[in-house]
This record gives structure tokens, C-alpha cells and sequence, in this order.
């Protein structure tokens, strides 16, 4: 210990002999010749400002008094450029008669005569008095006197930079300095301490591989007195970390294991409300598709009385509930991945016009201003998915605003970029709820879930399908003041106008078709019974596709057209239905699928299998116009095939 104790000493001497007498003349080396500059360059700018301010009195006098200021600018500005000087400056005191330079270097008037020197701040400031005698004749090439009354002063700013530049390059030099003979004693020290500085070291090593996480390291404890005792000390704190990192581990462990339990169980949650949601609206879908089918039916037979209006009021209710299905259809299809994007250059005023003509008739109803302002813009994106944002929002403004109005525009943001925007004067959004309109099933003021506000999905099918376009929404309101919703598009060229062609005409009539309907349900078996009765369209129905073939055989007809039902009994769906049919009646026979599934995995399904799909429940009118078009599509095929073959 005491071998120990003598070598530490012995160091610590040598240490103090080498660089303590270097410091101390570096320091005091530096103090003296810093101050020996500054004080310099303080005496320098002290004359140049003097000799400046009393040169400038003498030689802008006449010419001040004359009123002949444009020679005096130019003295002044020639003055300020040779001489580094911030700014010179006329003054009476309480006025700034004439300013060259930097206005800002100038020091504040009060009024009083200014001192003849003093400092501000990293300015210098001199005083000189222009002393202006009376004019005792008058001469007609002179103006008249610019400036009559008590003295005028001239001021002149000079910065203090040069003294920091010198005090910095001093200081510089003292740096170096200090850092060379650092450098020296550092060296002389190093080579002494060599005994000292291993285990130190290794400690050193030690701890820097504990803190890159390799628990396991060990020091040699081969030192004695306080760098043995380091030593020991982070071997003991090494352990302890070791024991500390196995027990974290476990618990990570175990609270991973608990958080993955609960993911699972919150997936499970949704997969549920999913399938629930799925069947719910399947279940309701069916009997809504036979009512709907019904009262269209009962609609064309009751024209007048008692009955014609009660009719009115049953479908006016079946429609509220079919747009209530159709949004969960739409969140339904765009969960499944199903729904694309395809962009496209398309004129912004032209879904505009779209817009505004589906909701025009519901604004005028309800006594609210619907505008949309021009806009020559267009857009890359997917003109059918912007088209539904927008028609969202603006359903959204109407529904939420009872006078006032709705206003719809878009305009620049940047240099390829679009905004579009649906500002409306409503009731507004509290702050706390802003960040919650675009979830699910919320809604601010429905309480009683009145069926005229919705299910509180049209904004969050607005945030899908703004995420589905690459874009995102966003809201700006205040309480009272209204709201602004708004998202963004890439903008791009104007198209050239192309004429549009015509589409081909094909006569084919719905009355000389035979439709192969598969439905399990009886009662929309009975009502589509009845609605193409109403058509006298001729139908062969049933459960199940071989119960229709047969009855197909029995006719000894080929349909013109099948129908099917995707969920069918025995876990069959209306695909296998109608592959059976044309695998017995022929391979291009026209075919839809009709279903009031909503689940995701439904919607991938019948996406997977080409085949056009109808969701129930559907007006009769639909249906009809929907079997008219593929016929005739059916038929263009067939005419176009029999010209191409030889």
C-alpha cells in the first residue's frame, strides 16, 4: 500500500512540475497581449471615429445649409465605404435629417443634444456639432435654408467587430499554444504512468463491454489499493447486472406472452363482430330483397286510396333500410381488399357536376345553398373513388347543416397537388370529438340513432378510400363556425377532347328470355315468382341447381340467362351453382349472383370468380335494367363472334 501510495504522489508531482509553470505562463501570456490588442484597436477606432466625425461636420456644412443634400449623401456614402464605417447620419436631435448605412446601428434620439462619444452594445458612437452660420444674402441659384434653428449633430457608428477578431485571433494563439505544451506534458506523463494506466484500462474495457450488453465480462483483479477495489467493484456490479437482465428477461417473457394473448383475443373480438355483422346483414338483407320485391310489385297494382299510401310508406321505409345495408356493404368490400384504385386524368369540374347533380334536388328540399365553384383543374387519380368521397362529404355537410350553406372547391397546393374542399355552415365539431369522426359507427348528435343520420360510416369510407387513392382527410372546425373537410390529389395535364362513341344497341326483350333463379329462401323464391310474372318474363326457379335443371330438362329449353343466390343450403354457394348449369346447358350462358353477405371473405370469394354480383336487397327496376344489359351484352359477344368466324 505505502509502494502504491509513494508511486501516486511521485506522479502527481511530476504531473504538477511539467504542466502547472506551462499553464500558468500560457495564461498569463495570453491575458497580456489580449488586452495589449484590445486596448490598441480600442485607441485606433477612437481616432478614425473622432477624425471621421469631425472631417464629415466640416466638409458637409455648406452644402447642408444650401439644401444641396445630394452631394452630402454622397460624401457621406463615400466617407462610410472608405473608412468601414456602419452608418453616418444628420440629425437636430430629435429627428433623423439624413441617413447613410445601416439605419439600425444608429443609436435612439431623445431629444437632447447627444453626448460626444460614448459605446452601445458592439457599436461606437461619435458626436460632432454643424455648426450652421445665417444666410446674410440672397442668392437665386440657392434653394432656401434646409435647416434653420439651434445646432445639428452628425453622428458616426462604428462597430466594435475588429476588437472581437483581434481578441479571437489572441485567444487562438494562446489556444495553440496551450495546446502544444498540453500536448507535451501529456506525452512526458504518459510515459511514466505506463504502470498505472493497464489496469485502468482493462476496467475500462470492462465496463464498455457491460454496456454494450455482454454481461458475462470480467476484470482482472490483479491491482492493489483503490484500482484492486475498482476492479472488484464492477465484477460485483457486473453480476448484478447479469442477475438483473435474466430476471427482466423473464418478465419480458411473460409480459409478451400476455400481450399476445390479448392481440388474439382482440382479433378474435373483431373477426366476431365481423361475422356478426356478415350475418346480421345477410339475415336482414333476405327477407328486405323479398318485401322490396313485394311492394314494387303491390306499387304497380294499387295505384290510388288508402292502400297506394300505405304501399308508399312501406317502400320509403325499405329504402332507409337498404341504404343503411349498403353502408356496411361498402366498409365490407373496402375491409376485404377488394376495392382497387384505378387512376386516371380527369377533369375536377366534371365529378363536381356529378356531384352537384345528386344533390341539388336534396339542398333545394331543404332550403340550404349547394354551390361548387369552377375549376379547370385535373387530376391523376381514381375519378370513381373521388367521386364517392365527395358525394360522402357533401352528404355529410347537408345532414349536419340547417341554414346557411354548402360550398365545394378545389385549388393549387404546391406544384402538383390538389385540394379539394366541402366547407359547410353547420353546427361545427367540438376539439375533444375531432380526432373521432372518422371511426366507426361514431356519431356526435344521434343519441336515439335516428335512421335519417345514418349508421355514422360515411366518414370513415371517406378515410378508407382517401387511404386507398394514397391521399388523407382532413378537418377544420369550430363550434358554431361550420366545418371544412378537405383531402388532396396529384394534379396533371388537361386530356385533348376525345368524341365520345356510342355504345351498340342490341334489341333483345326481357319478355322472350327464360332466367334460371336459384334462391333458398321461399319467400324471395315467391316474389320474384310474382315480379317476373308482373314482366311476363318466363322463370324457371327452385332451391337448389339441380332441382332448375331438371326443371330446365322438363321444359326442354336452354335459360337465356342464371340467377343464383350466392349462399345456398348444405354450405353450397350460387358459383357451384351456376357452373353446374352451364356445364348441362352451355359455357357462355350469361350469369350474376345475388347475396346479402357482407363478410370479407364472401366479397374475395365472388371477386375470385368474374362473375357480376348484385346485392340485396334490390328494386325490381334494377333487376330489369340490370338482366336487359347483360343479354345484351350476351348477344353482342355472340354477333360479333359470328362475324369474325370464317
Amino acid at each position: 500500500m505505502s509502494r502504491f501510495r509513494y508511486a501516486q504522489s511521485l506522479r502527481l508531482r511530476i504531473l504538477a512540475v511539467a504542466l502547472m509553470p506551462l499553464l500558468l505562463a500560457v495564461g498569463l501570456f495570453a491575458v497580456y497581449f489580449t488586452q495589449r490588442s484590445v486596448n490598441e484597436m480600442e485607441e485606433s477606432l477612437q481616432r478614425q471615429g473622432q477624425d471621421s466625425a469631425n472631417h464629415l461636420a466640416d466638409a458637409i456644412a455648406f452644402d447642408l445649409f444650401s439644401n444641396n443634400l445630394p452631394p452630402v449623401k454622397r460624401l457621406l456614402d463615400y466617407e462610410r465605404s472608405l473608412r468601414h464605417i456602419e452608418a453616418a447620419a444628420v440629425t437636430d436631435g430629435s429627428n433623423w435629417l439624413l441617413i447613410s448605412g445601416n439605419a439600425r446601428a444608429l443609436p435612439a434620439l431623445t431629444g437632447r443634444a447627444p453626448l460626444p462619444r460614448w459605446r452601445q452594445g458592439a457599436l461606437l458612437h461619435f458626436t460632432q456639432s454643424i455648426h450652421l452660420p445665417a444666410p446674410t444674402e440672397s442668392d437665386p441659384y440657392l434653394g432656401p435654408p434646409a435647416f434653420v434653428g439651434p445646432d445639428h449633430y452628425l453622428i458616426v457608428s462604428l462597430s466594435r467587430a475588429p476588437i472581437d477578431a483581434t481578441r479571437k485571433q489572441v485567444g487562438l494563439a494562446a489556444a495553440g499554444t496551450a495546446l502544444i505544451t498540453t500536448l507535451f506534458a501529456l506525452l512526458l506523463a504518459w510515459r511514466l504512468s505506463g504502470r498505472l494506466s493497464r489496469p485502468l484500462v482493462a476496467i475500462t474495457n470492462t465496463v464498455a463491454d457491460l454496456a454494450n450488453g455482454n454481461l458475462a465480462e470480467r476484470t482482472p483483479e490483479t491491482s492493489l489499493g483503490e484500482i484492486g477495489l475498482l476492479a472488484r467493484g464492477v465484477n460485483r456490479m457486473a453480476f448484478a447486472l447479469e442477475e438483473n437482465q435474466r430476471n427482466l428477461t423473464l418478465r419480458i417473457e411473460e409480459a409478451t406472452a400476455e400481450l399476445r394473448g390479448q392481440k388474439q383475443a382482440a382479433e378474435a373480438a373483431v373477426l366476431a363482430k365481423s361475422r356478426f355483422l356478415a350475418s346480421a346483414s345477410h339475415d336482414l338483407r333476405q327477407p328486405l330483397h323479398a318485401l322490396t320485391l313485394l311492394v314494387a310489385a303491390l306499387r304497380e297494382q294499387v295505384t290510388k286510396g288508402e292502400a297506394a299510401r300505405l304501399a308508399q310508406h312501406i317502400e320509403a321505409s325499405a329504402s332507409a333500410m337498404e341504404s343503411l345495408l349498403n353502408a356496411l356493404l361498402d366498409l365490407s368490400k373496402l375491409d376485404a381488399g377488394v376495392v382497387e384504385a384505378h387512376p386516371a386524368c380527369f377533369s375536377i369540374n366534371r365529378v363536381f357536376n356529378q356531384v352537384a347533380g345528386q344533390f341539388q334536388p336534396v339542398a333545394e328540399a331543404r332550403g340550404i345553398r349547394l354551390r361548387f365553384a369552377a375549376s379547370s383543374l385535373w387530376s391523376k387519380s381514381d375519378p370513381v373513388l373521388v367521386e364517392r368521397m365527395l358525394a360522402n362529404l357533401v352528404s355529410n355537410a347537408l345532414r349536419y347543416t340547417e341554414r346557411g350553406g354548402v360550398l365545394v372547391g378545389a385549388r393549387r397546393v404546391g406544384k402538383s397537388g390538389i385540394r379539394v374542399e366541402v366547407r359547410d355552415s353547420g353546427k361545427g365539431i367540438p376539439h375533444e370529438f375531432q380526432a373521432h369522426i372518422f371511426e366507426e359507427y361514431f356519431q356526435l348528435e344521434n343519441p336515439e340513432r335516428h335512421r335519417d343520420k345514418g349508421l355514422g360510416l360515411g366518414l370513415a369510407i371517406v378515410a378508407r378510400l382517401a387511404n386507398l387513392i394514397g391521399s388523407r382527410v382532413q378537418v377544420r372546425s369550430e363550434p358554431g363556425k361550420g366545418s371544412c373537410f378537405w383531402f388532396q390529389l396529384a394534379r396533371c395535364e388537361a386530356a385533348p377532347d376525345q368524341p365520345e362513341t356510342p355504345a351498340p344497341t342490341f334489341s333483345l326483350p326481357l319478355e322472350n328470355a327464360l332466367v334460371a333463379f336459384i334462391d333458398d329462401d321461399e319467400a324471395i323464391l315467391a316474389a320474384m315468382v310474382e315480379v317476373f310474372d308482373h314482366w311476363n318474363v318466363a322463370l324457371a326457379a327452385g332451391e337448389d341447381a339441380e332441382q332448375v335443371r331438371a326443371e330446365l330438362r322438363a321444359l326442354g329449353r336452354v335459360p337465356d340467362l342464371i340467377l343464383c343466390d350466392y349462399r345456398l343450403r348444405d354450405g353450397h354457394t350460387g358459383i357451384e351453382a351456376v357452373q353446374l348449369l352451364r356445364d348441362a346447358f352451355g359455357a357462355d350462358i350469361p350469369a350474376a349472383l345475388l347475396t346479402g353477405d357482407t363478410a370479407p371473405v364472401t366479397i374475395r370469394a365472388i371477386q375470385a370468380s368474374h362473375l357480376p354480383v348484385l346485392h340485396k336487397p334490390l328494386k325490381p327496376a334494377k333487376l330489369r335494367a340490370f338482366l336487359s344489359h347483360l343479354l345484351a351484352d350476351s348477344a353482342a359477344r355472340q354477333s360479333s363472334a359470328k362475324q369474325s368466324s370464317p
